[in-house]
């Protein structure tokens, strides 16, 4: 059986959970740092992502990129199943080459897979079971497949790129050139960039930018770090740039935006 891109996926589960939420829901979910899949139980929301803008409907799965939403709507109260996660580096990568079905039709049995997959990452939480974790993974990765692609047939142009991104995942925090990028590619720099930027809407340099930002936005929920420290972790050159280009990208500046994990949104 020839392997696919995603027979070897790894998982990070941060938390998951059932709420309610209202209308004041939009304040703690806009370029949240992790995926996340949903279950709509009851009520209805609009979420608007980069290029589409998804009505949240009861009975129906969605799959929420991380830093995807830029707004959302809730005019009446939502109750729905969640759970934030991140990925490994080849997955993610492969992630932005085979793009996931945002919506699919939650199976009968969704809301006990749910409610085990809250208790068993909560109980993994408390006393760091390996079962739990098992659990919790293996159930997540059922909830994933309805979103993914049934058949790749063949890999499409972008899938060259992989080793790429996977290099740009692994090196964000230091200096990459577009040298060094099309050396992975046996390309030369304008080349490379010039195929990079057609491929994917943007150049290198701003993928790696986009990557920094992103990781920054991830320290600034889970980690105690000043904001200078984060800023050249995550490599950039001073604490002002970092600052200028955050805000540039979230439209927060970065002492604002790790308020927001204070009442974590879902």
């Amino acid at each position: 059986m020839t392997p696919t891109p995603f027979e070897h996926i790894e998982l990070k589960i941060m938390e998951a959970g059932f709420d309610r939420v209202d209308n004041s829901w939009n304040r703690f979910i806009t370029f949240f740092p992790y995926y996340r899949i949903y279950y709509v139980v009851s009520g209805r929301a609009v979420i608007y992502l980069q290029d589409h803008l998804l009505t949240l409907k009861p009975g129906k799965l969605y799959f929420i990129p991380s830093f995807s939403i830029f707004d959302a709507h809730c005019d009446e109260i939502l109750g729905h199943y969640w759970i934030h996660f991140n990925f490994d580096i080849t997955t993610a990568s492969y992630l932005t080459i085979y793009h996931p079905k945002s919506e699919a039709e939650a199976p009968p049995i969704v809301g006990e897979i749910f409610r085990n997959l809250v208790r068993h990452v909560a109980d993994y939480q408390k006393s760091g079971s390996p079962a739990d974790a098992i659990a919790s993974e293996g159930l997540i990765k059922y909830l994933l497949s309805f979103f993914l692609p049934d058949t790749i047939s063949a890999a499409p142009e972008a899938a060259r790129f992989i080793p790429v991104l996977q290099y740009i995942d692994a090196n964000y925090n230091t200096h990459i050139s577009n040298a060094d990028l099309g050396k992975i590619m046996f390309l030369s720099p304008t080349y490379f960039s010039n195929l990079f930027t057609k491929q994917f809407g943007i150049t290198p340099q701003q993928y790696i930018l986009q990557k920094r930002i992103n990781s920054a936005a991830i320290m600034l929920f889970e980690s105690n770090k000043n904001i200078r420290e984060i800023a050249f972790d995550c490599g950039f050159e001073s604490e002002t740039y970092f600052n200028r280009q955050f805000h540039k990208y979230m439209g927060i500046s970065p002492g604002k935006y790790r308020k927001l994990a204070l009442p974590l949104g879902n």
